[in-house]
């Protein structure tokens, strides 16, 4: 079909889906038990002041986007038997396991001098192979499928098992915290990290083990010259990075002493784990929202509610009473539903600056633009977990106390609540001057699109731009598929509804207007013959698993890149190759094709559809399928097609306004639509197919 051009041995299998997320599984057992733990662990077991554990968070987490930088250079140079990013999670993941141990595993008798050093290299040690691990991993996806919706899932897995190990990992860990002083506790917690990093490196073998790369090694290489340089007059992309600091820096300032308010304001550290419980409820059900979120009220506006959303909640976490649990679960579903919210519209709009910069400056850079976001992110965590630590070392916080005084509480209460509110304040006030909006987006993405054809046919004919465009003719069209010499042949692109009767009409009208005719890249009935799993693949589960990518990640920046880069990539392939079948004059069914050769002289852009129950009745008739079974495989069809064209070319093939003329084919013959078609393509073009000058 047209929109699956991309795909390489049709979709994943449910098991490959699983496998790939239990290496976030697998990343997360060491991530966020640093996140969340390392710095309650250096205060109230290692015995370090609150001050110099937040100075140690704050240099480690800026030197991890460092890393980060570091890692994809060197794995983009990597290549053996294996592939090019799957060795790293066989042979990095022992390495990470050890260095993860051994962080939280400090001698008892050590001077606060080699204390201080002890967790502040092998920290600093742990983020370094972590970053060689997770970028990797986050790479991956792209190189298992080329598909989009695959990919979606894939990401959306990756987000629900992200939030399920955070609820995992509390339950372990959080009651650990409650009595600090007592004897073993610090065997206590090396044996508990040494089980959590051989889970850790067996699921990394499992993750290794059944998936594959098959894609190839994408050309797009990240330049830090071509990345500032579209930096400079990128503003969607400045004040979207300086809002992510501000907002990070909020949220991971909370993080890192929200163990400290389970312990002392509720009075309870096991209480942590309900916390946990209620910000993934949050999360979760705000992913199942934000595309709505985004089609009503705007990214800009969506991210500035679910901001608003996130101050809120640091408001009331500041409020509640001593003790009061059902109040704090309230406050962390809240701060789960704007945090969830405001990380999936933040790399939805990333994307966009991605389009902008190119559209602005003629340089694309996902990689360079995604690696400056990540390094932005990082350095505002960093801060973030620095001024908990040092807000609540101001307010007298006793490390390793039963009970903390008046005033250290308040200090626990500010880091967790007021603070960060004025600083998310601070992140919303900034996402006013973020001037893309969803209509200015959609206008500039068109512009892209008919620049890159432009582009792609003067290429081709080793000609200036300017010599494949003429005037705007009254329906738009200024791009010349042909030298003008050459004269103009007819070009129709069709796009149907599923059982709309494409298959039929298509061949048809090349048939009379005397061009070829080129089918969807995998029709229907060979994406059926080929995998009957793709009639039951697309369950309800499988379309809402899609919907939370990313949204419950922290950590997904360069996997994010890889993947737009990958999806773009796929679409310029399919412009190359539909520009090539327009040459020459084509009837072409399917492969975004209205949208490819919108402005294209002498294209007519045909849109087919007709009654479900009838739509229904044709594919019954074509295939063995019953009633129910052609009814999923029309709704599969319908909605994969429209999603790849969102993904690839953020553009909805059902919209009528992108066509000439649309059909409805269930109340004339195919007959008569042919004669319509055609009809209506000569009046349209009544010099198309003329012969070429004599001069030609």
């Amino acid at each position: 079909m047209a929109e699956k051009s991309g795909r390489t041995g049709g979709t994943l299998s449910g098991g490959q889906v699983f496998s790939y997320s239990l290496g976030d599984v697998a990343n997360n057992l060491t991530f966020m038990m640093t996140s969340m733990f390392l710095m309650v662990y250096m205060t109230d077991i290692a015995g370090l002041s609150a001050g110099v554990a937040g100075t140690i968070y704050g240099v480690t987490k800026i030197w991890a986007g460092a890393a980060d930088l570091i890692a994809g250079q060197v794995v983009d140079r990597t290549n053996t038997r294996w592939g090019r990013l799957r060795p790293w999670l066989l042979f990095g993941s022992t390495p990470l396991a050890i260095v993860f141990v051994l962080l939280f595993s400090v001698p008892a008798g050590l001077s606060p001098a080699l204390t201080i050093a002890w967790i502040f290299l092998l920290d600093a040690a742990f983020q370094l192979a972590y970053s060689f691990v997770n970028i990797p991993y986050g790479s991956l996806a792209a190189a298992m499928t080329q598909d989009s919706v695959d990919r979606s899932k894939l990401s959306g897995a990756r987000s629900i098992t992200n939030s399920l190990t955070a609820v995992a990992l509390s339950a372990v860990v959080a009651p650990q915290f409650q009595d600090t002083t007592s004897d073993g506790v610090r065997l206590q917690f090396t044996l508990t990290t040494v089980a959590l990093g051989l889970v850790a490196v067996v699921l990394y073998l499992i993750c290794f083990r059944n998936t594959k790369e098959v894609v190839p090694r994408s050309a797009t290489k990240i330049s830090l010259r071509r990345t500032l340089t579209m930096l400079r007059q990128n503003r969607p992309l400045i004040v979207l990075c300086l809002g992510a600091f501000f907002l990070l820096a909020a949220m991971f300032m909370m993080n890192a002493v929200a163990m400290y308010y389970a312990r002392y304001v509720l009075g309870n550290a096991a209480w942590y784990i309900f916390l946990t419980i209620a910000q993934t409820v949050g999360t979760v059900l705000i992913a199942s929202l934000v595309a709505g979120i985004t089609s009503r009220f705007g990214k800009r506006n969506g991210y500035i509610g679910a901001a608003m959303v996130t101050i809120l909640a640091f408001v009331l976490i500041y409020l509640v009473p001593e003790g009061s649990l059902p109040l704090a679960i309230v406050a962390w579903f809240l701060f789960g539903l704007g945090t969830g919210g405001t990380n999936a519209l933040m790399f939805s709009m990333q994307a966009d600056t991605v389009d902008f910069g190119e559209w602005k400056t003629g340089l694309r850079s996902e990689g360079g633009s995604y690696s400056i976001l990540s390094f932005i992110r990082k350095c505002g965590q960093g801060v973030g977990g620095w001024a908990g630590a040092a807000l609540i070392g101001a307010y007298g916080y006793v490390a390793q106390a039963d009970v903390q005084d008046a005033t250290a509480q308040e200090g626990i209460r500010l880091a967790t609540g007021l603070v960060p509110a004025a600083i998310a304040v601070a992140a919303t006030v900034v996402m006013i001057w973020y001037n893309l909006s969803v209509d200015q987006h959609k206008e500039l993405v068109r512009d892209l699109n008919a620049r890159r054809s432009v582009g792609a046919v003067s290429s081709n004919y080793g000609v200036d731009a300017s010599r494949v465009r003429v005037d705007g003719l009254g329906d738009a069209r200024d791009l010349l598929l042909r030298p003008r010499d050459r004269g103009t042949l007819p070009v129709v692109t069709i796009f149907e509804r599923e059982g709309a009767g494409a298959s039929d009409i298509g061949p048809a009208v090349a048939k009379k207007l005397g061009v070829k005719y080129v089918p969807q890249k995998f029709s229907s009935d060979q994406v059926a013959d080929a995998d009957a799993q793709l009639l039951t693949s697309d369950s309800a589960f499988d379309r809402w698993l899609r919907t939370v990518s990313y949204t419950g990640t922290q950590d997904a920046d360069m996997a994010r890149a890889i993947e737009t880069a990958e999806d773009h990539s796929v679409a310029e392939r399919n412009r190359l190759e539909l520009l090539k079948f327009a040459e020459d004059g084509a009837v072409i069914a399917g492969r975004n094709g209205a949208v490819v050769l919108g402005r294209a002289v002498g294209a007519l852009h045909v849109r087919l559809t007709a009654p479900l129950p009838m739509r229904i009745q044709r594919v019954m008739s074509k295939t063995e399928l019953d009633e129910r079974g052609a009814e999923a495989r029309i709704d599969f069809e319908d909605s994969v097609r429209a999603e790849m064209s969102r993904n690839l070319y953020q553009w909805d093939p059902h919209t009528d306004e992108s066509y000439d003329l649309v059909i409805n084919t269930g109340t004339v013959t195919y007959a008569q639509v042919v004669d319509m078609i055609v009809g209506f393509y000569r009046s349209k073009y009544p010099e198309a197919g003329a012969n070429p000058p004599s001069n030609a």
